[in-house]
Parts: C-alpha cells; sequence; structure tokens
C-alpha cells in the first residue's frame, strides 16, 4: 500500500490508522524524512508504542494525535494532504493463517458491518486531500466486499474520483498474506 501511495520528499501525508507505526516508516524513509507525516490512530493505549517506534526510527517529520475516523476530521485538515493511507479495520480473513483468532470471531454479518465502517473512514478522509491528492485504501482482506466492490461503490458516488491502481494479494496465488490496496485520485 506504501508504494501505491508514492510518497515524495517534501510531502504532507496523514497515515489515518497508524499504529504500530511500519507503514509510517515507510513512508518515511521513501520521503527521504523530508516533509510532514501526521499519524493518527483511534486506539489511545497503542499511542505510546507508535510514538516510541518512531523515534526509535528516527523518524523526526511525524507527529502523533489521536482521531477516530469513524468520526468527521477537524476542519483544520480539510485540504492540506497530499496523500492519504487509510489502512482500514476490516475482517482479517487475508491473514487467517497467522491470525488463527480470526477464523473462529469472524461472523458472515460482520462483514457488512464492516464495510459501513470502512466506508465511514473513507468518507471522512476525503475532504482532507488537496485538490490534486491522492488516498490509498487498504485492507488484509480478500473479500470483494471489503475491497474491489466497495471502491466501486464509493468512487461512483463522488464526482472527480477515480481508480488509479488496483493490487489484490491472495495467498494461494502470492504464498503471501491476503491484501488489497487502492490508490484514488482527486482532480
Amino acid at each position: 500500500c506504501v508504494d501505491l501511495l508514492a510518497p515524495q520528499p517534501g510531502e504532507v501525508i496523514l497515515d489515518a490508522c497508524a499504529a504500530p507505526g511500519g507503514k509510517t516508516a515507510l513512508i518515511a524513509a521513501a520521503m527521504n524524512n523530508e516533509g510532514e507525516i501526521l499519524c493518527t490512530d483511534s486506539n489511545e493505549k497503542r499511542m505510546p508504542r507508535l510514538e516510541e517506534n518512531l523515534q526509535n526510527l528516527g523518524i523526526n517529520i511525524a507527529s502523533i494525535q489521536e482521531h477516530d475516523w469513524t468520526q468527521p476530521a477537524p476542519e483544520a485538515w480539510h485540504g492540506k494532504f497530499d496523500a492519504i493511507l487509510l489502512d482500514v479495520p476490516c475482517s482479517n480473513t487475508g491473514v487467517m493463517r497467522r491470525r488463527l483468532d480470526a477464523r473462529w470471531r469472524l461472523r458472515e454479518e460482520d462483514i457488512g458491518a464492516l464495510t459501513v465502517i470502512q466506508e465511514q473512514i473513507l468518507e471522512n478522509a476525503l475532504p482532507c486531500i488537496k485538490d490534486s491528492g491522492r488516498i490509498v485504501y487498504s485492507t488484509c482482506s480478500i473479500e470483494a466486499e471489503e475491497n474491489h466492490d466497495l471502491i466501486t461503490a464509493f468512487v461512483t458516488k463522488h464526482d472527480g474520483l477515480k481508480v488509479a491502481a488496483e493490487h489484490q494479494a491472495l495467498p494461494y496465488r502470492d504464498n503471501t498474506d491476503g491484501a488489497y490496496a487502492a490508490r484514488l485520485i482527486k482532480g
């Protein structure tokens, strides 16, 4: 998903679901630690670990703020970001071979509830990108309802927004965890 985000030195980037900071570190590396990254997460208990990880890696362009993206973004963030990474909460169906708990707790109706949250996060992040900005939406799911289908429906509802690239990793095909990412561009 960071490759699809294509962060550049000097940009202002939002990593909206940042904890514990692995993707933020990749973003900062791609930016040569030049620019600005705002890291948010909804879970305040994960924030100290995020901050510690970024400090240990020498990332000095990141700031941290608690925010629940199921809620609207602060007005000050509207139109601020060149790019936004949304690694949204999902069913984890792409990582079931590593997260055994997921197969026992996941129910079919959970997918529908998750897609409501995922779309809400997209809606709340959309006003935050600049007119020529981009959003990368990603999951560790292999379910079309959480991925391609959701993105296609979302773009259809928003004039001026289009899918620039998509990638679906499948465990049986790619010999890796399952994941999905799509780059949406505005303008």
